[in-house]
């Protein structure tokens, strides 16, 4: 389980269980467990202290912008 955090203001995001050892490239929408303090403006999942675009909102999934956050936990393996 993630805990994805703003690269910006360090406010907690999302709660996200990442399955597999890869980078956080998508966070798909089933995975999410908890929502902090994000928020979806025009298409793009946005920080609601800082108003960072985090990631595009692509349908099933969000597309991450890499330099726009930071993560801490651990990832499941397959």
């Amino acid at each position: 389980m993630l805990i994805i955090k703003c690269a910006k203001c360090k406010a907690k995001l999302l709660k996200y269980n990442k399955i597999g050892m890869g980078r956080v490239l998508r966070c798909w929408k089933d995975r999410i467990k908890q929502v902090y303090e994000a928020g979806v403006q025009d298409g793009h999942l946005l920080c609601l202290k800082c108003n960072n675009i985090i990631a595009e909102d692509v349908g099933d999934f969000y597309k991450m912008d890499r330099n726009a956050f930071t993560y801490t936990g651990t990832k499941v393996r397959k």
